[in-house]
């Protein structure tokens, strides 16, 4: 983390943080943070995955999308099951669904619902929608609660940001 001076506007920290970025290699993010209580902005650099550990971890990456996109429709389908036709998803959507041997919470949220297997503690995040669509953040979660995708989560040291590097390199567009 670069402190940055305290008269550095966030509008000029975000443009500090474009030009370093245009600089430096694709697999370097630059963050802008504001100033917070008794902190000032920073410019955050994070070395994420190179392309050669991209690559590595790609097939295992394919297959952790595939798996989210089948049980993500699978419990979404289930959740629409349980809804009267015409009905508002928000307010008439059951508690649960059993899906895949478990019994699934459910807590809808605008176009999104999560649902979370309270045995396993699996969660899968999922829009409505269009439940095959890839959310870095969503994906990485479900990749974590499964404890099915070590080596996915393993190449994720900078969670979120390592995600996005990830899809991107594989041509997987979130959504």
């Amino acid at each position: 983390m670069i402190p940055l001076d305290e008269s550095v506007t966030m509008p000029a920290a975000t443009a500090a943080a474009r030009a370093l970025s245009v600089a430096l290699q694709p697999d370097v993010i630059v963050i802008a943070s504001p100033s917070r209580a008794g902190r000032r902005s920073a410019l955050t650099v994070l070395q994420l995955l190179t392309d050669s550990e991209a690559a590595t971890v790609r097939p295992a990456l394919e297959h952790l999308v595939a798996e989210f996109r089948q049980v993500a429709g699978e419990l979404v389908d289930q959740m629409r099951a349980g809804v009267a036709p015409g009905s508002d998803i928000d307010g008439d959507c059951p508690e649960t669904v059993r899906c895949r041997d478990a019994t699934w919470n459910l807590q809808p949220h605008g176009e999104h619902c999560r649902f979370e297997d309270p045995v396993s503690g699996e969660v899968v995040e999922a829009n409505i929608d269009a439940p095959g669509a890839v959310d870095p953040y969503f994906l990485l979660l479900y990749a974590e609660t499964s404890g099915r995708h070590g080596a996915v989560v393993g190449a994720c040291t900078e969670g979120f940001h390592d995600m996005c590097r990830l899809l991107d390199f594989a041509g997987i567009t979130s959504g």
